[in-house]
């Protein structure tokens, strides 16, 4: 394995065990991160990002399907799925109440490496009116 997937895979491992620690490790501490709900930037944002995902879906798994490596990045293809037992806080401050419905949603990682050896850049990309919609916030 190359240093891009182990870097990533211990995010991942970080992400479905609830290890926040473990996840954030892969990261600078000034990391930058674009997602579809706007971009953060360092690690305080992050962490607060990824304890929203898990409080409210506490079983949440990231499977990785497809990956490919360019250069410093690695770009990965995968799912994301897990069950909505708590309240999920949006980043503006709005909470989607605890469901208790099962989600499941394509994505894409895009992390590129910085100083130190680890990630600097993370883009994640997913279908968030898609993720809305099994959760019951919009119509389906």
């Amino acid at each position: 394995m190359s240093t891009l997937t182990d870097l990533r895979d211990s995010h991942y491992k970080g992400v479905t065990t609830n290890d926040l620690d473990l996840a954030a490790s892969a990261f600078t501490d000034d990391v930058v991160t674009v997602t579809p709900q706007g971009t953060m930037q360092g690690m305080a944002a992050f962490r607060a990002f990824g304890q929203a995902f898990v409080d409210a879906a506490p079983d949440a798994t990231l499977v990785a399907e497809r990956t490919f490596e360019v250069g410093n990045a690695i770009i990965t293809e995968g799912t994301f799925s897990g069950t909505q037992t708590g309240d999920l806080a949006g980043p503006g401050g709005q909470t989607i109440p605890a469901s208790g419905r099962r989600f499941s949603f394509p994505f894409v990682d895009i992390m590129e490496l910085g100083p130190g050896d680890k990630f600097a850049s993370h883009r994640i990309y997913w279908d968030l009116m898609g993720m809305l919609a099994q959760l019951g916030a919009i119509p389906g």
